[in-house]
């Protein structure tokens, strides 16, 4: 498992992923906290992580671990054979879930509700590392069909969710989804690995993101994503370290034409 230690230059938390994140603790009251990190910390120690690595570090590269399991369930659902009959609008709700989560750790939600505001808040965090500065009118992405807002994809993200039947209504209107552009996903991925990129470089910087991420809802429930984590940090066969952007990038989302 992990052989790589802990280290704090920022040269090397720029060449490479596994490294601590700025805090050792967090420097604001979190209710619980020193259970929490026990709880991260055993985790680590399951799949024999190193130990130097803090607890705000395993709580990091545990949300990232969950991001790619479900970049990896979007993977398998774009390569179903009936892909745009069946399964694109799943693969979209799937891939959403994923920016809550990071939304919900940069915001540092401690409850179970204000979901939506998760979601649009990690969908700004894709456009700039200052979401709040970014209006929910702006255009993150455009396909060759459409231009995207960050309204438009979480209601998107609701009629995925909610059995492809209500369209979300906004100052703007209801949204309708009835022809679909089956390359939404394919141009959000990059946008993703960028985002996720500067997310864990922010982790090593910005103290206030250290303590959002500590205060933020995230339940350590399972080792793999951890594992999982540590194994895509890991040096490959030519003993080089990939960056969070790079690890997301090797996905390929855009669907073969149908003749």
């Amino acid at each position: 498992m992990p052989k790589n230690k802990p280290c704090d230059t920022v040269d090397e938390q720029e060449r490479r992923a596994p490294t601590n994140v700025k805090l050792k603790q967090p420097t604001e009251a979190i209710a619980n906290w020193d259970n929490i990190a026990l709880e991260w910390k055993a985790l680590n120690a399951r799949i024999h992580g190193h130990p130097g690595f803090y607890p705000l570090t395993i709580k990091g590269v545990y949300v990232i671990g969950v991001i790619h399991d479900i970049c990896e369930s979007v993977d398998a659902l774009l390569h179903h054979p009936q892909v745009r009959q069946t399964t694109y609008i799943p693969a979209y709700g799937v891939f959403a879930s994923g920016i809550e989560i990071l939304g919900r750790c940069i915001i540092g939600n401690a409850t179970s509700i204000n979901n939506v505001q998760d979601l649009k808040t990690g969908f700004k965090w894709l456009a700039s590392s200052s979401p709040d500065k970014i209006p929910c009118n702006y255009s993150l992405i455009k396909t060759s069909c459409n231009k995207y807002t960050i309204e438009m994809l979480a209601a998107l993200r609701h009629f995925a969710a909610h059995g492809q039947a209500t369209a979300k209504k906004t100052d703007e209107g209801g949204y309708q989804f009835g022809i679909i552009d089956y390359e939404i996903l394919e141009t959000l991925l990059p946008r993703l690995a960028d985002g996720l990129n500067r997310y864990w470089h922010e982790l090593h910087r910005s103290e206030s993101m250290c303590n959002k991420l500590a205060q933020a809802n995230v339940i350590a429930l399972r080792n793999w994503p951890i594992e999982k984590s540590w194994i895509l940090f890991e040096k490959d066969e030519n003993g080089k370290y990939h960056s969070v952007a790079e690890i997301f990038n090797r996905f390929n989302w855009r669907l073969v034409s149908q003749k």
